[in-house]
């Protein structure tokens, strides 16, 4: 195993991810926005000093009422405006190899009455 069973950080953040299928390669500028929402809705809360270290991060979508489970492709899309937002909330110096040595994701549609929002787990990365 490349990391500790238990995280170094769990937080579930109050956001409800979007699809990013419709126009998603026609430009920049709607994964911007969708960034810049989330950053705007974690900015105060959130904020944080960098890890010093390299870590594993688990993104885990809580499915809120009414939601379905994407295809893995769809939400590796939507989690990326996410991480970009943490990212520049300094959660990790930046979002490179250096920094995120492995990251997953993945969909809980047992927990509805938390949802929608997604749980960031980090693992400090054991050499």
């Amino acid at each position: 195993m490349i990391f500790n069973s238990t995280p170094i950080l769990e937080i579930t953040l109050p956001v409800d991810l979007k699809t990013q299928n419709t126009g998603r390669g026609n430009h920049w500028g709607s994964a911007a926005t969708a960034r810049r929402k989330h950053e705007k809705a974690l900015c105060y809360e959130f904020r944080r000093e960098p890890f010093t270290f390299p870590v594993v991060v688990l993104y885990t979508r809580i499915c809120g009422k009414g939601q379905r489970a994407w295809d893995n492709d769809n939400l590796a899309l939507a989690l990326k405006q996410l991480q970009d937002a943490l990212t520049e909330l300094g959660w990790w110096h930046d979002d490179s190899d250096k920094w995120l040595k492995v990251i997953g994701y993945r969909h809980d549609t047992t927990r509805r009455q938390d949802g929608p929002a997604v749980m960031v787990s980090v693992w400090r990365m054991e050499d």
